[in-house]
This record gives C-alpha cells, sequence and structure tokens, in this order.
C-alpha cells in the first residue's frame, strides 16, 4: 500500500528532474511577464520573485525589470515609482546577478 502512495511522488520527481534544459546561462535573469526569473545551476529558469505577489503583499504597484546598479546587474522586482536608470521592463534575458 505504501508503494502505491509513493509511485505517483517518485514518477514526478523523475519526470521533473528530466526535463530538457531551457538552454539560459546560470546565474543570468529576465523578466517573463511580472516575474523575473534566474536561470539555475541545470539551464532551466525559475522563479526569482512575482511582482504581482510582491505588489499584493506590500500595498504598492510593482513592476519586474533591469536594474544595473554598483556592479550588481539584473532583472527584479521594482515599485513603479522608482527609475533604475538602466531600467528594461522587456523580456530580454542578458542580466547577471
Amino acid at each position: 500500500m505504501k508503494a502505491l502512495l509513493l509511485a505517483p511522488l517518485l514518477a514526478t520527481a523523475l519526470l521533473t528532474r528530466c526535463r530538457a534544459p531551457d538552454g539560459c546561462a546560470p546565474v543570468s535573469t529576465r523578466c517573463a511577464s511580472n516575474v523575473a526569473e534566474i536561470c539555475n545551476g541545470d539551464g532551466n529558469w525559475q522563479v526569482l520573485a512575482d511582482c504581482d505577489a510582491v505588489s499584493e503583499h506590500s500595498n504598492a504597484a510593482f513592476t519586474c525589470a533591469y536594474v544595473n546598479e554598483e556592479g550588481v546587474a539584473g532583472h527584479t522586482c521594482l515599485p513603479t515609482t522608482v527609475d533604475a536608470g538602466t531600467a528594461d521592463a522587456g523580456t530580454e534575458e542578458g542580466g547577471v546577478l
């Protein structure tokens, strides 16, 4: 009985681990809609921050944008009232943290 319960969990874990890489460069960032994503060591995009969720929890509007300050560059959630100077709210890749 225990084996029957664990089989779907094991199958899900194996299928998730076996997915083909997205082909991104590890530690690069991007905006996908209003979500900041980071490329993990396996070459797959994963959520770094959901800007809609940040907005909801902070009671202020946040948007995904590219920022480059003091040698640290990448995509993150910024308040919509902040001018990042080099903000790029598009979906382009390229930032590296």
